[in-house]
């Protein structure tokens, strides 16, 4: 039987079953919570200590997903980094690994933007590592990438109830007031709806019939009600540039491209009501829109639409949140 024939005899692995695999879906949460590390350290005018939530979800899932498989039978995530027999990972990465996990229990440490780039290369090379063995098969190198329908499903959990409001004159029911302009500065005449959340993926396509696929802008804005005072962190990514205010302040700037439309950021939120405004331009190609927060500590989610409040149809702009106060 020639080379040729032999190859076609082959079985082709059902990627359509991965999913299914002990350990699988753990793995995937992995990859994105390391994406998002990733994004952050290479954020040059982010906070790069803002990415240690995302590393230490990381090391969880990985470990889960290790577990899950089989692959390890250590309940101790320290212990497993340093025994794992992974092809491909040396014994100097391993021992790296176990360092890098530490490193995220002691609060107080500094952690250098260089050092968390290694972090993240030595954690990219475990989960390289980990694909083969959980999937069952050799898998192409893959490009975890936040976008509004792979974060939506992984890393920001969708709310689980339709947030509705008595008032209904513009279109939609949720907290956020949308407006959406035909151009790419918010100075035309918007198209007004109220959304759930900001977590879109338009793709090639507006966001709606009367928007343009390109060169069109939208700004969200909603109240944001606290019983007590939290330590905040705002994340953003949006196609192609994005801006994040609290109480009118400027939280978040990736409005330039050069920013790729990501930014993070940390404020001191009082109790009480807080005005949010998110705001994003697309130029030309597909788009999205995504907005996440953490009031805990925890990895950024979508902000619980429980805590937001919708401003009203026709909100003043200098107390945007005077209804909700």
């Amino acid at each position: 039987m020639s080379k040729r024939a032999n190859m076609r005899a082959e079985p082709k692995p059902d990627a359509s079953k991965l999913q299914d695999r002990p350990g699988w879906s753990s793995l995937i949460a992995a990859a994105h919570q390391l994406h998002a590390a990733e994004l952050l350290i290479g954020d040059p005018i982010g906070e790069p200590s803002l990415a240690r939530v995302h590393l230490r979800e990381f090391w969880s899932r990985a470990h889960a997903s290790a577990l899950a498989a089989g692959q390890t039978q250590s309940e101790e995530l320290e212990a497993w980094l340093g025994s794992a027999e992974l092809p491909g990972l040396s014994s100097a990465r391993r021992t790296r690994c176990v360092a890098h996990w530490a490193s995220l229990g002691d609060a107080e440490a500094e952690l250098t933007r260089s050092a968390l780039r290694t972090h993240a290369k030595d954690a990219r090379a475990l989960l390289g590592a980990l694909e083969p063995i959980v999937g069952g098969i050799p898998l192409k190198q893959r490009r975890w990438r936040i976008s509004a329908g792979i974060v939506s499903a992984l890393l920001i959990f969708a709310p689980a109830f339709i947030y509705q409001m008595a008032t209904k004159a513009i279109p939609g029911a949720g907290p956020w007031h949308g407006a959406y302009f035909p151009d790419s500065e918010l100075e035309s005449d918007p198209i007004l709806r109220r959304d759930l959340d900001v977590d879109f993926d338009f793709g090639v396509h507006g966001p709606m019939d009367e928007i343009p696929p390109d060169k069109f802008s939208i700004r969200w804005d909603t109240c944001l009600v606290l019983d007590q005072d939290r330590e905040a962190i705002f994340q953003i990514h949006a196609n192609d540039g994005a801006r994040f205010y609290v109480d009118g302040e400027l939280i978040i700037d990736a409005w330039e491209r050069a920013t790729r439309g990501f930014g993070s950021g940390a404020v001191s939120l009082e109790a009480g009501v807080h005005h949010l405004r998110a705001e994003m331009f697309e130029s030309l190609g597909a788009s999205s829109a995504v907005l996440v927060g953490s009031l805990d500590g925890g990895v950024p989610k979508s902000i619980p639409y429980q805590l937001l409040v919708y401003p009203g149809d026709d909100f003043d702009e200098a107390d945007p949140c005077a209804a909700a106060r």
